[in-house]
């Protein structure tokens, strides 16, 4: 786990909450996000999970299984990918990333499924519906910056130039990445271990 996701407040649980989980009272609401958080987050360059500042330079986000493919099909056949559509899909830092890819149970597996529905389902959440399955072949992938639209209702994000790929049928092929971001993250503060 990041020394800075380790920091989070938890849950009931002892499950570490992002940044842009909302809370009802004592219990954070996992499956929603937070607009003010998440809007503060990408106005400031905070990470979405951790909510310390991502520096200069790329940024990472866990995707499912069509911008997967699509990012896929891109880089074999050597064009540049650029998802013109926004997401309300947050960056973070890439060990955040990584982490959370392997620890949220939709992101983590093929057949996990959605465990709510979207509130007021649009065009951008209709595919929010409780039941649906994430699909194959997810991945962690890098950009090289983002940019940001605040709305009256929703923060919308779209992401630039693909710098690194990362697929996943099952999240837990990041363990080793993981934990070698990890020690070069120690590496680079000159902190303590990861843990």
């Amino acid at each position: 786990m990041p020394a800075s996701v380790e920091a989070r407040p938890r849950d009931s649980r002892g499950y570490p909450v992002p940044a842009i989980t909302p809370w009802e009272g004592d219990e954070p609401q996992f499956a929603l996000t937070d607009y003010g958080r998440s809007a503060e987050c990408a106005q400031r360059r905070l990470c979405s999970v951790c909510d310390t500042l991502i520096p200069k330079g790329p940024v990472w986000r866990v995707v499912g299984a069509a911008e997967s493919s699509a990012i896929r099909e891109a880089l074999a056949a050597g064009r540049p990918y650029r998802n013109m559509a926004a997401t309300l899909e947050a960056p973070g830092h890439r060990a955040c990333m990584l982490y959370a890819s392997m620890v949220c149970p939709y992101l983590a597996r093929p057949n996990a499924r959605r465990g709510l529905s979207a509130q007021t389902p649009d065009d951008m959440t209709e595919h929010v519906v409780r039941g649906a399955v994430r699909g194959e072949l997810g991945a962690v992938v890098g950009f090289a910056d983002y940019e940001f639209a605040v709305t009256p209702s929703r923060v919308l994000f779209r992401f630039l130039d693909v710098v690194e790929y990362l697929p996943h049928d099952t999240a837990d092929q990041h363990l080793e990445e993981l934990r070698a971001e990890l020690a070069r993250s120690a590496g680079r503060s000159g902190g303590g271990q990861p843990r």
